[in-house]
C-alpha cells in the first residue's frame, strides 16, 4: 500500500458551505513538526457552490487539498470509504466538516496513536462549537421566558441539551429556583449582550443571577444582560460534546461526557469502548483489513460497528485528552428529524444484527417498532421495517455471534 503522506485527513463535504471558513482556517494552521498530511475532501454531490467556494479560497497553496468529487450522497460511511481510496497517508483522520481544530490537534493525536503501540484508533477530545454562559434563577414560585433569546444581534433557540430542571416548552421555558440556562458566546470570547423577555415575573423577589450578579426585568419584561470582554474571560464555561463513546444498557450509542464542563476528569488518556467517527485517527491498512466503514449505515453507528470490528482484530481504542476539536454537532442533519431519527432507529438494529445475537435484535426490534406505533412516528416504525428487511430478508454480508 503506497503512502506519500503520514496522515491524510478526510472531510466530507455535503452542501456544508457555511463550515467551510471555520474548519479551513483552522487546518492551515496545523502544527505538524515531524510529519507530513494532506487534507482530501469528498463531496457527497452537494447541489451548492460549496466545492467552488472552497477552491476560491486557495487553501491548496498553503496545505495538500485533494478535493474528490462523488456522483452521489455516499452518506458519511460511503463517503469516507471513497475518501480512503484516494487517500496517501499512512494514517488515516476522519474529520467531521462542521468543526474547527486546536492548531496542536494533529500532532498531539498523531503521536499518541504513534506512542500507544497497542491503539488502533485514537479518539479526539471534542467540545462544543462555543463556550458558554449559565444563568441560574431566584423565584420564590416560577419564571417564564420567551424561548428566543437575543445574544448580540443573533436569535437564539435555547437549546434543551443545555437547560436542566426547567419545563422546556415549544415557545418557551418555565424556570425554577434550580433552574440552569446555558447560553453560548456566539461572537467568541468578546463583550457579549443577552436580551430575554420574560413572564410571570416577580419584581420584587425574581431575578436571574449571572456569575452572582443579580438582573432584573424592566417594565417590559426584558432582562438585559451585558458582559464585557473580561466577564466573558471569567464567566464563560467549556462544556464536552464527546470524550470517546460508548453503549448504554439498552445498546443506545452515547457520547462520554456529554454537556459536562471540561476538567481534569477529561484530561487523562484513556480506553473507551468506541470511537466517535467525527475526529478519530487509525492506521490505513487496519481500515482496509476490517473492509471500512459498513456503507449499509450510511450514517450513524457506523463508526461504532467499525470500533467494534476493530478490537475484534486484537487492540485498544484510547481517548486522547490533548487532540482537541471544537463541534457543532449534528451540523449535517438536525437533531431527531425525521431523518436522523430513520437513522438512529435502523442502525442500532443492524449493529445488534452484526454484533450480538438474532434474539437481542428481535427483542429490540419489537420494542422499537412498537415505541414508533405509541407515538406515531412513521420515521421509527419505517426505520424499523427496514433494518428488518435488510438483516433478516437479505441477510447480505451480515456476520452475528451466536
Amino acid at each position: 500500500m503506497s503512502t506519500k503522506y503520514d496522515v491524510s485527513v478526510i472531510v466530507i463535504n455535503y452542501n456544508s458551505k457555511k463550515y467551510i471558513d471555520d474548519l479551513f482556517d483552522s487546518l492551515i494552521n496545523l502544527v505538524h513538526s515531524d510529519f507530513s498530511y494532506e487534507v482530501v475532501v469528498v463531496d457527497n454531490a452537494s447541489t451548492d457552490d460549496s466545492i467552488a467556494y472552497l477552491q476560491s479560497k486557495q487553501y491548496d497553496s498553503k496545505i495538500n487539498l485533494n478535493i474528490v468529487l462523488s456522483d452521489a450522497n455516499r452518506g458519511f460511511a460511503g463517503g469516507n470509504n471513497y475518501g480512503v481510496k484516494h487517500a496517501k497517508g499512512e494514517y488515516i483522520v476522519f474529520l467531521n466538516n462542521d468543526t474547527a481544530v486546536d492548531k496542536m490537534w494533529l500532532e498531539e493525536l498523531y503521536h499518541f496513536i504513534k506512542n500507544n503501540k497497542n491503539c488502533v484508533i485514537a479518539n479526539s477530545k471534542l467540545l462544543f462549537f462555543y463556550d458558554y454562559i449559565e444563568l441560574t434563577f431566584k423565584t420564590t414560585d416560577k419564571i417564564e421566558l420567551d424561548r428566543d433569546i437575543t445574544i448580540n444581534n443573533h436569535t437564539y433557540y435555547a437549546d434543551g441539551k443545555f437547560i436542566t430542571n426547567c419545563l422546556c416548552e415549544e415557545k418557551k421555558l418555565v424556570c425554577f429556583g434550580h433552574t440552569t440556562v446555558k447560553l453560548p458566546l456566539l461572537d467568541g470570547k468578546a463583550a457579549h449582550s443577552f436580551c430575554i423577555h420574560t413572564k410571570l415575573w416577580n419584581g420584587d423577589t425574581d431575578s436571574i443571577i449571572v456569575g452572582g450578579k443579580e438582573y432584573k426585568a424592566n417594565k417590559n419584561g426584558d432582562i438585559k444582560i451585558e458582559l464585557n470582554d473580561e466577564d466573558v474571560k471569567q464567566l464563560k464555561i467549556t462544556l464536552i460534546q464527546n470524550a470517546g463513546s460508548g453503549i448504554d444498557k439498552v445498546y443506545n450509542g452515547y457520547d462520554i461526557g456529554f454537556c459536562e464542563e471540561d476538567g481534569a476528569k477529561y484530561s487523562k488518556p484513556y480506553e473507551i469502548n468506541n470511537g466517535c467517527g467525527a475526529a478519530i485517527i487509525m492506521k490505513k491498512k487496519d481500515f482496509v483489513a476490517c473492509k471500512g466503514f459498513d456503507e449499509r449505515f450510511f450514517m450513524y453507528y457506523e463508526d461504532t460497528d467499525l470500533s467494534y470490528r476493530m478490537k475484534a482484530a486484537g487492540g485498544k481504542i484510547m481517548f486522547c485528552p490533548t487532540a482537541i476539536v471544537r463541534h457543532i454537532h449534528t451540523g449535517s442533519s438536525t437533531e431527531w428529524s425525521s431523518f436522523f431519527t430513520y437513522h438512529v432507529y435502523r442502525n442500532k438494529l443492524l449493529f445488534l444484527y452484526k454484533n450480538y445475537n438474532k434474539k437481542l435484535f428481535y427483542m429490540y426490534y419489537l420494542r422499537q417498532y412498537l415505541d414508533g406505533i405509541r407515538s406515531r412516528d412513521s420515521a421509527k416504525k419505517m426505520g424499523c421495517k427496514d433494518a428488518y428487511r435488510i438483516a433478516v430478508k437479505k441477510q447480505k454480508n451480515i456476520r452475528y455471534k451466536n
